[in-house]
């Protein structure tokens, strides 16, 4: 009898646990793409660009993502690591979702929402060169793994034209 118990107790406690990897695995799955492969742009001070990208929920709840941008301190063409701690690169980036701004967005199961991420410039950058932006998309039920697209702005000299 005891043999009888033990052995359910192990196959319960089997299932629960290789059940809650399943689900967390399921929660995670997400994806961040830009529509078309569109990943460069170009920008100038008064005309910002606009790039379109979708975010994927594959799993079986509805995730809400917070939409955070990273503007790299150097021209894209010049190797750094270091990203924007102050303010050196003269960019604003702003998210919305059917015209309404805000960088948290909702994405029900098994579904992908269009999101549009605007990039301004401010008159301070120097323009005819490429700037990196890079967007991270995590979900509020799964920060740990977060989903990011590096977008390249080039700022021309809007004076030129």
């Amino acid at each position: 009898m005891q043999k009888t118990i033990l052995l359910r107790l192990c196959f319960v406690a089997t299932i629960l646990l290789f059940g809650t990897q399943t689900v967390a695995s399921q929660v995670c799955n997400s994806k961040l793409t830009v529509v078309k492969n569109r990943d460069s742009r170009s920008a100038t001070v008064n005309d910002p660009t606009k790039f379109q990208l979708e975010l994927q929920n594959n799993s079986s709840k509805s995730q809400n993502y917070t939409i955070s941008s990273i503007v790299y301190d150097k021209a894209c063409d010049q190797q750094s690591s270091s990203v924007r701690s102050g303010s050196t690169v003269d960019m604003n980036v702003s998210i919305s979702q059917n015209n309404f701004r805000s960088n948290t967005i909702t994405v029900a199961p098994g579904s992908t929402a269009l999101v549009i991420a605007e990039v301004s410039v401010g008159a301070k950058i120097k323009p005819n060169q490429w700037y990196c932006v890079e967007l991270v998309a995590a979900s509020d039920q799964c920060s740990s793994k977060t989903q990011s697209k590096k977008l390249k702005v080039y700022v021309t000299d809007g004076s030129e034209y």
